[in-house]
């Protein structure tokens, strides 16, 4: 394994987008000298051996993932996952969706989540004065700047942050959400899920979409036959969408669960994807953040846990004598088929007169994942096609109505939201 590192340290390492196979090979050989350096340190070896070993792999982190080693608070990235503790939620917030961020905090505690909370932002010109007081006095809330705790030359504004977030945190457990991510059940059940508990790594299916929609798909399987080359024919995941050209899409990242001391070099791959010199190269393959998490774990066949349903919707019906709908936020189930969370908050997320709100009544989830499902998106909201009540071997949408208790936490969420963002 020196030999290894060596040999890479003496050829110079090149993060090419134009080689995303070089970039998975440099990921493997990290996560094979990230393990044995993890057995170094438990089994208490300290001898000339680990001493040399040590310094290579350290140079090897600072070539590939310098944000700890290079930072003010952590010797390596393995110093980090060691010190970590506990579970909690992260999210990312600037100042335009502070507000989004308080509303989503506030419908977190109103469902009895206990979890503490840190909030990332970067730099103080992210997050103003004004925006961090008023998060900072939401019970159970640390707010935390990610140059206080990582090597970031120049911060980022965006869904980029995501991944960094969770490595700066102080929990080992981590959930990480988006700010307009709101919970119909208290999202400690993620943690709860035989899949995290057996992985360390839960994700969600995105909807499906058809293949080549937003000119993706073919794209983004190109990109996961290179960048984890070795296990193309053997994924993880093996029955992707993306890679059998049913869909466009495969994950959804407005919730991703972690245990960092099992999936660390999957969070650090994910987040050399999230930034520069590879970001661009993989924004125009890929929306956002949203597919790098799947892409790192493939690319180092590190185990992961996934939700057994596909995306649905959340909103209103509409009906009409030939169809039903509804139409309204990206909804996802828990294993059981209940409704858990979804993304994209009620509506018009800045403080307006017209808030554009969405009224969370119905939903409706695909059956199927494949051409059978029925996606209008023509406007925003997006809706999907179902049948109200359907029966059990339904293999299209599925139509039903809230609970009373579902509708009561809805309701609230709608109350706060005109409470907050209408002017």
């Amino acid at each position: 394994m020196n030999l290894q590192i060596s040999q890479m340290l003496s050829d110079s390492i090149t993060l090419s987008p134009a080689n995303w196979t070089r970039i998975g090979e440099y990921g493997r050989l990290y996560q094979t000298a990230y393990n044995m350096y993890a057995q170094i340190v438990l089994q208490k070896i300290d001898n000339q051996t680990r001493k040399q070993f040590e310094a290579r792999f350290f140079q090897l982190e600072d070539k590939l993932y310098p944000w700890f080693i290079r930072g003010p608070v952590y010797q390596s990235a393995l110093h980090s996952a060691f010190k970590s503790n506990s579970a909690g939620i992260v999210m990312t917030t600037g100042t335009k969706y502070a507000l989004v961020a308080k509303h989503t905090i506030t419908m977190l505690r109103h469902i009895g989540s206990k979890l503490p909370i840190q909030i990332m932002y970067c730099g103080e010109s992210d997050l103003t004065k004004s925006k961090r007081l008023m998060l900072s006095e939401l019970p159970g809330v640390e707010l935390v700047d990610l140059k206080n705790i990582l090597n970031i030359d120049k911060c980022s504004r965006g869904w980029e942050n995501k991944p960094f977030a969770v490595m700066a945190s102080k929990f080992r457990h981590v959930l990480l959400i988006d700010s307009d991510t709101l919970f119909l059940q208290p999202p400690e059940t993620i943690f709860q899920m035989p899949e995290y508990v057996k992985t360390g790594a839960f994700l969600f299916r995105d909807r499906t979409l058809a293949d080549g929609t937003f000119g993706y798909g073919e794209k983004r399987a190109e990109m996961m036959r290179q960048i984890a080359m070795p296990f193309t024919n053997n994924l993880i995941y093996n029955n992707s969408r993306i890679m059998s050209l049913k869909a466009s899409d495969e994950m959804e990242s407005g919730v991703v669960a972690w245990d960092k001391l099992r999936a660390m070099p999957a969070i650090l791959l994910t987040s050399l994807l999230n930034s520069n010199p590879l970001k661009n190269s993989v924004y125009s393959v890929v929306y956002g953040d949203k597919e790098t998490y799947w892409l790192a774990h493939e690319a180092l066949h590190i185990p992961f846990g996934l939700t057994t349903g596909y995306g649905g919707a959340i909103g209103t019906l509409e009906m009409s004598a030939s169809t039903s709908k509804v139409c309204g936020p990206l909804l996802h189930l828990d294993n059981s088929g209940n409704p858990l969370w979804f993304n994209g908050g009620l509506g018009s997320r800045t403080p307006s007169y017209n808030i554009d709100l969405h009224i969370p009544e119905y939903w409706v989830t695909e059956s199927a994942g494949d051409k059978r499902v029925k996606w209008d998106l023509k406007s925003m909201p997006y809706c999907l096609h179902g049948v109200l009540n359907a029966p059990e071997n339904h293999t299209h949408g599925r139509i039903n109505k809230l609970t009373d208790a579902q509708h009561k936490i809805t309701q609230k969420m709608v109350d706060l939201w005109i409470e907050y963002f209408q002017q």
